[in-house]
């Protein structure tokens, strides 16, 4: 089943069975933190379907471009990225997928966002990431919310991707960025970071 169709079921099922966000939050199997709050990497997923694979090597390549980017924009000193695993019961919830410890030399770990909030107040310098999907059959556009200083909105990144009909690879469109530090009730300027294979970045 592909992942449009899979969408569709879970937004029918949710509109004709109104979900109790806290009955989600404590009773997905997938959602079961460690003692310390993070999330085994390696835990065995369920694929809840068939292209469970395919889903969870385009969640890999979308975050290896994520850093890429980031380290495009401004040589960040990643020591580890953490990801909420939000599950809502919404569109854009964090799947239940295994992701490697490890992706372009970083240290990957999944948290609830309660978590999240936690450890921000404690270490200032940690970089939390809510990272959101949209896919459809044939594209798919993920989300970076990048966090830090605090729980501080440091900035946006968007990347776009195309299913190539031949080789059944996701290829990388386009990434936009959008900065949200020293605004002073400013809107966030959009920017084109990438496009057709290459970096475009220059003056904002």
């Amino acid at each position: 089943m592909s992942s449009i169709y899979f969408s569709l079921f879970v937004v029918l099922i949710t509109c004709f069975n109104p979900v109790d966000k806290k009955l989600l939050t404590e009773n997905v199997e997938s959602y079961q933190e460690l003692d310390n709050g993070v999330y085994p990497i390696t835990k065995a997923a369920k694929p809840s379907f068939a292209e469970n694979s395919e889903l969870q090597h385009l969640y890999t390549k979308a975050i290896s471009e994520f850093i890429k980017a980031a380290y495009q924009l401004d040589k960040p000193s990643f020591d580890t990225l953490f990801f909420g695993k939000h599950v809502y019961g919404q569109e854009d919830d964090f799947p239940d997928i295994e992701l490697p410890a490890i992706i372009e030399n970083i240290p990957i770990r999944l948290i609830s966002p309660e978590l999240g909030q936690k450890k921000q107040k404690e270490k200032k310098s940690m970089v939390y990431i809510n990272l959101m999907s949209w896919l459809e059959k044939n594209k798919a556009e993920f989300l970076f919310v990048v966090f830090s200083n605090g729980s501080e909105h440091q900035y946006d990144v968007s990347l776009y991707f195309t299913k190539n009909t031949q080789t059944k690879n996701y290829d990388l469109d386009k990434i936009e960025y959008e900065n949200f530090l020293n605004l002073i009730g400013k809107t966030p300027e959009r920017r084109l970071i990438y496009n057709k294979g290459k970096y475009t970045l220059g003056k904002s």
